[in-house]
């Protein structure tokens, strides 16, 4: 019976996460209010959405090499520099997995992706070297996604980027 609810549960999982988990698409003016996370928040939403793409190319994400966050503050389009603490977060968990897999388990992700609403903006597969390259963005809420062969080979790489957000404890300076 758990076999049957699994996939409801993992589609429904997928949906929060593939619609943002409640982030708000930013607009173009410079000093209009920042959707609010905290890095922490930032971090499991990460966590949890490399997750979902690993069950739907159905892969099983690795300790080696250890999943990587990094923090970046957020600079603005014109070069603005802010000091209120806003910040965007790359967060990238690793698959291992035989080459003659990458390809077809990057199609099986861009599938599911597709299906929730990921724009695909690049894919590339290289038969010869057994490589996928696969980009995608959520336009609504501006977060980009990576999966691709990487080193060490053997190596598939499930990356996830988030727009800017703000800690809910700061005031936004405006410019």
């Amino acid at each position: 019976m758990f076999r049957k609810r699994a996939p409801v549960a993992a589609l429904t999982l997928l949906t929060t996460l593939l619609t943002g988990a409640c982030m708000s698409q930013q607009a173009d003016d410079i000093n209009k209010p920042l959707p609010r996370k905290s890095r922490a928040e930032s971090l499991a939403w990460a966590k949890e959405y490399t997750t979902a793409m690993a069950h739907y190319a159905e892969v099983k994400i690795t300790d080696d090499p250890a999943p990587r966050e990094h923090f970046q503050d957020c600079v603005g389009q014109n070069d603005e520099v802010p000091e209120d603490g806003r910040y965007t977060l790359t967060y990238a968990a690793y698959v291992k997995l035989g080459e003659d897999q990458h390809i077809a388990t990057v199609r099986k992700l861009r599938k599911a992706l597709e299906a929730h609403g990921v724009r695909i903006t690049g894919h590339t597969e290289r038969p010869k070297t057994t490589e996928a390259i696969l980009y995608g963005k959520n336009d609504k809420e501006g977060y980009f996604i990576i999966a691709d062969s990487v080193n060490p080979p053997g190596t598939i790489r499930l990356s996830v980027s988030t727009p800017c957000f703000l800690p809910p404890e700061a005031k936004q300076q405006h410019f």
